[in-house]
Parts: C-alpha cells; sequence; structure tokens
C-alpha cells in the first residue's frame, strides 16, 4: 500500500510540472515492446493503432550519452511527441532500430550530431519536427523503406538528409519539409518552392518552416583543449556554445581557466556563448589535482558565416586550351575540393542535369565526346551554403592523325628523269563509330495508396508514339540508338467510371550521360490535387551505353 501511494504522489508532482512545460529527465532506451513503461518515459497507451504508447514532454540533455531517444526491436505503435533533446553530441537525438509503427511528431532536436535516424525501420511518420545547428538533420540508413517525412523544418544543418534506400517518402498532400538551404524559387507565391529539393526526393518544399526551434536552440562544440596547438586557430558558428575539456595522463585535470579578448579569468564550470565578434581571442589553461599549473595558452576563434567555395582539379590526361576550355579524356579523374573557414564540407555534384549525388571520391565523365556540364556546390558543417557552380568539361577521346608533307627536296642523290610516279592511294580513314545508348524501363512499383484503387494500367509514349507497359515483361527496352533530342511521357491510369490518371515527362537532349532515374508519379483521385486519397507509383528508367 505504501508503494502505491507514493507512486501516486509522483505522478501527481509529475503531471502538475507537465502543465507548466517540459519536464528534465535522462535518455531513453527501450528494446522490445515488453519495455514501453512508466520506468522508460512512457506516459500512457497499449501499443495499438488507436491507442499508442505515447512519450511526451521530456527535456532531455544528451551530453555525454550516445543518444537522447533510442528504441529497438519494436513493433508496438508509439507516438514521440512534444519532446526537446539537446546536444545528442555523440550518435543522435531520436534513434529507431528494427522498429516498425512508430511516429516522431512535434519535437526539437539541436546542438549535436544527428537529428532523427533510422535503421532497418519501416512505417514511421516523422512529421512536425524541428532540428537544427546538427552535423546532420534526417538520416535513413541502410533498409530504412516506407517512411514518411513531411512538415518538418531542418535548420542550418551540414547535412540536412540523406538517405539510403529511394523508398521513402518526403511528403504528403502536397506538403513536403522546410530546408534552410533550398534555393529555389517560388514564383506562384504559394509557400512551395518550383523546384525539388535535390539532396532527398522533397517534391514540395516549404519556403517557411511550419515550426520553429525553441529561442534556446544553438549549436554546442566541446574544444579539446589538450589536442589543440599552442596558439591554434578554429572556426565555429555565430552563437555556439563552447564546451572546454582536457587532459592530465596522471591525477587528472582539476580546473580549467579561461579569458575572452585579455578579459576577466574565469573558472570553467559550463558551456558559455561566445560574443558575436568576427574573431575571438581566447587564453586558457588548466591545473590538475595536484595544483600543477600548464603555461598559459591562446586559441583564435573566428566566427564561420561565410559559405564555401568549391573548384573542380582535373587529374591526367588534361589540357587547359588558350580559350579557357578544359579538354579531358573518359579516363580523366574529376576531383571537387571545397576550401571553407571550419576545414570541412560535404559537396554534392550532378552531370547533365541527372540526380544530385554526394561527393566522395574522384569520377569519370561518362558518355560521348563533345561538352559535358558538371554543377556542384558545398555544405559547410554549419549550413553555410555555397551557390550552384557550374562548368563544361570538353570531352576527346580521339588519337590525332599524321600524315606525310610534300614538295620538300629529298635528301639523297637525284635519278635519272623518267616516267612521274603515281602516288600511292591513301586508304580511307574508317568512320568514327556513334556511341549508342540503350533506354531501359526497369521496374514500376507502388509506393504508397491512399485508397485511390486497384485496377492499375500503365503506358508510356516515345517522341508521340504510345504504347502499353505490361509488368510482367519488365525490363522493357524503350530505346536503342544514338543520343538524340527525346521525349519520354510515362502515364498511370486507375480504370474507375471517372479514370485517375497521373503522368510524367522525361526530356533527354544530347550528349546524354549514363544515369538512373527514378521517377515517382502521383495520382489523386478525380485528378484532383488536393484530395486526401492519392498514389504514388515509381518509375525506374535506366540511361546505358549499348555496347
Amino acid at each position: 500500500m505504501r508503494r502505491l501511494i507514493v507512486l501516486l504522489v509522483a505522478l501527481a508532482a509529475t503531471t502538475s510540472a507537465w502543465s507548466q512545460g517540459w519536464v528534465p529527465r535522462g535518455p531513453i532506451y527501450i528494446y522490445g515492446d515488453t519495455q514501453f513503461t512508466w520506468e522508460n518515459g512512457v506516459l500512457k497507451g497499449s501499443g495499438t493503432p488507436d491507442d499508442p504508447y505515447v512519450i511526451e514532454g521530456w527535456i532531455i540533455d544528451a551530453r555525454g550519452h550516445d543518444y537522447g531517444i533510442y528504441i529497438d526491436g519494436t513493433r508496438a505503435h508509439f507516438l514521440i511527441r512534444d519532446c526537446q533533446i539537446r546536444y545528442p553530441i555523440e550518435k543522435a537525438g531520436i534513434m529507431l532500430s528494427n522498429v516498425r509503427n512508430g511516429r516522431i511528431e512535434g519535437n526539437a532536436v539541436f546542438g549535436g550530431r544527428v537529428g532523427i535516424h533510422l535503421l532497418v525501420s519501416s512505417g514511421v511518420v516523422i512529421t512536425g519536427n524541428a532540428i537544427g545547428y546538427c552535423d546532420h538533420g534526417i538520416v535513413l540508413g541502410p533498409a530504412a523503406q516506407g517512411n514518411t517525412i513531411y512538415g518538418n523544418s531542418v535548420v542550418s544543418c551540414g547535412f540536412p538528409a540523406r538517405q539510403e534506400m529511394p523508398d521513402n517518402r518526403w511528403y504528403m498532400d502536397g506538403r513536403g519539409n522546410h530546408w534552410s538551404d533550398y534555393r529555389g524559387q517560388d514564383l506562384n507565391k504559394d509557400g512551395i518552392g518550383d523546384t525539388p529539393y535535390e539532396l532527398v526526393p522533397d517534391r514540395y518544399p516549404l519556403l517557411e518552416p511550419p515550426v520553429e526551434l525553441p529561442p534556446e536552440a544553438t549549436r554546442l562544440t566541446t574544444l579539446d583543449l589538450a589536442r589543440l596547438d599552442e596558439r591554434g586557430v578554429v572556426a565555429l558558428a555565430p552563437g555556439t556554445l563552447v564546451r572546454l575539456v582536457a587532459r592530465d595522463v596522471g591525477v587528472g585535470v582539476d580546473k580549467i581557466f579561461y579569458r575572452l579578448d585579455e578579459g576577466q579569468w574565469l573558472t570553467y564550470a559550463e558551456p558559455f556563448p561566445l560574443p558575436s565578434w568576427a574573431m575571438v581571442r581566447m587564453d586558457y589553461y588548466a591545473v590538475d589535482k595536484l595544483g600543477n599549473r600548464e603555461r598559459t595558452k591562446q586559441l583564435v576563434i573566428y566566427l564561420d558565416i561565410e559559405p564555401p567555395v568549391t573548384r573542380i582539379v582535373a587529374g591526367d590526361p588534361h589540357y587547359y586550351a588558350p580559350d579557357g576550355k578544359l579538354w579531358i579524356t573518359s579516363r580523366t579523374k574529376i576531383e571537387l575540393k571545397a576550401d571553407d573557414t571550419s576545414g570541412t564540407a560535404n559537396i554534392f555534384f550532378r552531370i547533365e542535369s541527372g540526380d544530385w549525388r554526394l561527393y566522395t571520391e574522384p569520377f569519370l565523365v561518362p558518355g560521348a565526346e563533345g561538352p559535358h556540364k558538371i554543377e556542384y556546390y558545398a555544405i559547410d558543417l554549419y549550413g553555410n551554403r555555397e551557390g550552384v557552380q557550374s562548368a563544361i568539361l570538353w570531352k576527346d577521346d580521339s588519337a590525332p592523325s599524321t600524315e606525310p608533307s610534300t614538295g620538300g627536296q629529298p635528301p639523297f642523290e637525284p635519278t635519272p628523269p623518267g616516267p612521274e610516279p603515281q602516288p600511292e592511294p591513301k586508304p580511307e580513314p574508317e568512320p568514327l563509330a556513334a556511341l549508342t545508348f540503350r533506354i531501359t524501363l526497369t521496374s514500376v512499383s507502388l509506393l504508397d495508396d491512399q485508397g485511390v484503387g486497384k485496377d492499375w494500367t500503365f503506358a508510356y509514349s516515345l517522341n508521340g508514339m504510345s504504347h502499353d507497359v505490361q509488368t510482367p515483361s519488365l525490363p522493357l527496352v524503350l530505346y536503342r540508338g544514338v543520343a538524340t533530342d527525346l521525349s519520354l511521357s510515362f502515364r498511370v491510369t486507375e480504370a474507375d467510371e471517372a479514370p485517375d490518371r497521373g503522368e510524367h515527362l522525361l526530356a533527354l537532349s544530347p550528349p546524354w550521360t549514363v544515369a538512373t532515374y527514378a521517377l515517382e508519379i502521383p495520382v489523386y483521385e478525380d485528378n484532383d490535387p488536393t484530395a486526401d486519397q492519392c498514389a504514388v507509383w515509381q518509375f525506374t528508367v535506366e540511361v546505358a551505353e549499348d555496347r
């Protein structure tokens, strides 16, 4: 009876605190459906679709921990709602692994390494969250498929979003997410970008953030003073909280003392903000538990508000012509280098207006001889984004042809006059074989269906000529030949009394490049884009050299 009374008192006190705002607590770890308990931060629910387990109202400081909330190996329905997770500097603010049926809604995650991270999880909805000042915003790792992400704000993250599997949806009902680095336009002033966000397939990026970070949100950076050079230099984001740590191989560090711009000496106790100046000088020293003091050192801190600058570096063979053209071959590796004050940036690139890709290592430029367009940009650790740059690289894989000159005096004794010798007929040079391509429809898959129907037909049109698509016959070669202006239109129809249709146009112009296109085709009930009933089909099209 005594235990029951204590529990009821604790519950009443906690409920009163929630009515006034968030409540602090330690990280939450749940392994398996049986651990959705009161002790693990679950306030209510039974784990069913109509009554999910609810984790809400917590403030979790993740400093010194791998995560803020970590749920692993569950199939019950659950909801993480209205939590604030601060400074997940090790792994992630919210991590789901081997999870089904989760919902992450209305949370704030800021100041760490990764905001939200999904591994081997499906059926998860991520909506209404504010994620900011993290190295990575939202990460969907291997085998994270069938998840829906929309209505979130991702602000000043060095890598705003990444998915390793294509089968996730980054919008819902014509609304995507807000990305602070998005550079598209909104010509019709409807609040939705006219072009998709390039890092993930968000077709409807939001120009304004649907949710805001709390006012106290900021980045947290740890400075390991023992690893800094004596007069070191670092670059940090404006508004950063600085956490100081030092190391001692003997009895251990007792205190750290510091001062900013020759001001008053202070004893380090907790992370502190920097002045909003372009450059700050910090003097510091540490004292161990025996009173041994190191000599004073100095650190120069620059505030990084400038975007990176990326440049192309061509490997061998290459040639810079006097007219400024950069000539390469099919063997030339192209390297992208980003110079930034903070020292590290994520670089993205695409070839011939194809899909944007993360740059990880030097690459080759595929395709025929002639000009090829490379576009690229970088985002630094603090979310400063460079504008898209472009360069034309001229490709030449043909060897030169040398002919002997005529009309000179032979360097030997003249022969007696005789009949004029007839020149040997020169063999006609063999024409260069034109590079040919093959366009293949490799798959047609249903990504989502919110009740549109079940009777589907598919077709494609090649330069105005229509053809039906039978999915059992896939893969299907749509075109084989040289690069030319080509118009490919793909159509999906749900055959009810008033057929519902969706269409996607893929236009190709030479020079072509080898690429794979994942074309998502939404189909709305009664062909009304505002309807709640919507299905999304994906056509995967491969452009390859036809050898």
